[in-house]
């Protein structure tokens, strides 16, 4: 019994000793998945021009070159426009322009014009900015082909007449010109040109907002009054540094359109590609060809102490004789070109005497191919006619300039212009005789004679000499296309008429 008692004893201490089963662990707290990061949307790139030719001015009043133009002509407007092909003549900021007598001829403007400050554009800012060009009077701007102009008067603030000293049918190409761009008399001084630093204020299609060293930024003015509008809202021109980084650009297609920027040697290389991609580069380009746009020409500077001696003038000429193949100052395309200037063969050079002639010749080096051409015409010049001659890229006091821009307006009066404007001594009183009839005389056939014997004496004075003329080749990206009239009076670019 005792036994029992002690077996029960044991059983029940071990039953009070055995452990409860362990708790449950707790219910692990919920973690949170990180936020995904969002991947930055890259910046969508702004249409972009890209040339290699840098402007030297934003002053319409003083643009000289093909770059200068492409500022004035889209920044700014004029009373005018001429259509490159044909020479044709319509009204920009005028509602209609026309001679109220030989002398006179009257623009009425359209109401309500402005300029980007939001300044209001009147007859008396078409006045005070046609004074001001002609009154700086800048070399080898258009305001040359204002010669017959004896004052400017406003009749309101929508109506000015331009008072003529002779009879001059010529007179509204001029206001279509970069010379004629109406700038704004509150902000602009009546004396000097405009430092590039100070703002660009115009009324023309698009808004230059910021110029750097490398590249300018086009912004849409959407209150412009005129025949030119544009369409895209901001276009960048990325002012490269040589044809080979536009051909790289190209190649990356981080450009929209190309302007006078490859050497011959780069688009030879685009158009195999294009030929062997039906007709687009990889990237998706295509080529505009302009005929007959770009005319290279060698001028002889006003300064130089070579200029007014025949036989050194004469030298030049038969040295390059066998090389050039254009025979007029005035572009075969042009109405009232007649062939010159002989060219191809071998030309008689004179002699020079005992001491060698040393020139200077001046070429830009943005242009292209220009650095080639002028290379080319020193060995010529050295080789032919005993001269030494020293290339000088960038400037405009060597003693040739070689150039390859075009005229302010595409006429045979606007080709003529580097001639006229500097004539030599013993023929200025001819040639402003002659410029003065072809410009007074209403019958064609007149005009066409007097413009054949002016280009006759330039062959003659042999100050301005011609030496090709050829394409001038621009490049399309994808979805790029031109529309209306792309072109400014001597075949400049317009980016009013780029749509993407």
């Amino acid at each position: 019994m005792r036994r029992l008692l002690a077996a029960a004893a044991v059983l029940a201490l071990s039953a009070g000793c055995t452990p409860s089963p362990p708790p449950e662990p707790p219910a692990p707290e919920p973690v949170e998945s990180p936020t995904p990061t969002p991947t930055p949307t890259p910046a969508e790139r702004p249409f972009t021009v890209v040339t290699t030719e840098v402007p030297t001015t934003f002053d319409p009043a003083a643009a000289t070159t093909s770059a200068d133009a492409l500022v004035a002509l889209n920044a700014f407007n004029r009373l005018m426009v001429v259509h490159p092909e044909g020479a044709e003549l319509k009204p920009d900021l005028a509602r209609d322009c026309l001679y109220t007598s030989p002398t006179t001829y009257q623009c009425d403007l359209a109401p309500d014009l402005t300029f980007h400050n939001g300044h209001a554009l009147t007859a008396s800012d078409v006045k005070f900015s046609i004074e001001r060009a002609y009154r700086l009077s800048t070399a080898r701007s258009s305001i040359q082909l204002f010669d017959s102009l004896q004052r400017v008067d406003v009749v309101d603030d929508q109506t000015v007449t331009f008072v003529l000293r002779y009879a001059d049918t010529q007179f509204g190409h001029a206001l279509a010109t970069t010379a004629a761009s109406i700038v704004d008399e509150e902000l602009y001084d009546p004396d000097a040109v405009r430092p590039n630093e100070g703002q660009v204020v115009g009324a023309g299609p698009y808004q230059l907002v910021t110029t750097a060293p490398d590249h300018l930024v086009f912004e849409r003015f959407e209150d412009y009054s005129g025949a030119q509008g544009g369409t895209i809202e901001q276009i960048r021109v990325y002012l490269a540094e040589d044809s080979a980084a536009v051909e790289k650009a190209v190649a990356e297609g981080s450009v929209d359109v190309v302007w006078r920027s490859l050497v011959p040697a780069a688009l030879e290389r685009l158009s195999a590609e294009m030929d062997a991609n039906e007709g687009t580069t990889k990237a998706g380009f295509t080529r505009v060809e302009l005929p007959n746009v770009r005319v290279q020409r060698l001028i002889l500077h006003p300064g130089s102490p070579y200029r007014e001696d025949p036989a050194v003038r004469q030298a030049v000429a038969e040295a390059l004789q066998a090389d050039r193949s254009l025979t007029s100052i005035v572009p075969p395309s042009v109405e009232g070109s007649v062939d010159a200037f002989p060219v191809g063969g071998v030309g008689e050079v004179p002699e020079l005497g005992d001491q060698r002639p040393r020139l200077t010749l001046g070429y830009s080096s943005k242009a292209p191919g220009q650095r080639d051409l002028a290379s080319l015409l020193r060995d010529r010049l050295e080789e032919r006619a005993g001269m030494s001659v020293q290339l000088v890229p960038d400037t405009n006091d060597a003693d040739l300039l070689l150039t390859d821009r075009p005229a302010w307006v595409n006429t045979a009066f606007g080709w003529l212009q580097a001639y006229v404007d500097e004539t030599l001594p013993g023929s200025s009183a001819k040639v402003d005789g002659l410029v003065r009839q072809a410009r007074e005389t209403t019958d064609p056939d007149t005009r066409l004679a007097l413009l054949a014997e002016l280009q006759q004496q330039a062959a003659a004075d042999l100050t301005v000499l011609p030496l090709s003329v050829g394409p001038e080749t621009m490049l399309l990206g994808p979805d790029t296309t031109l529309q209306g009239q792309p072109f400014g009076p001597a075949w400049q670019l317009g980016l009013w008429s780029l749509r993407d």
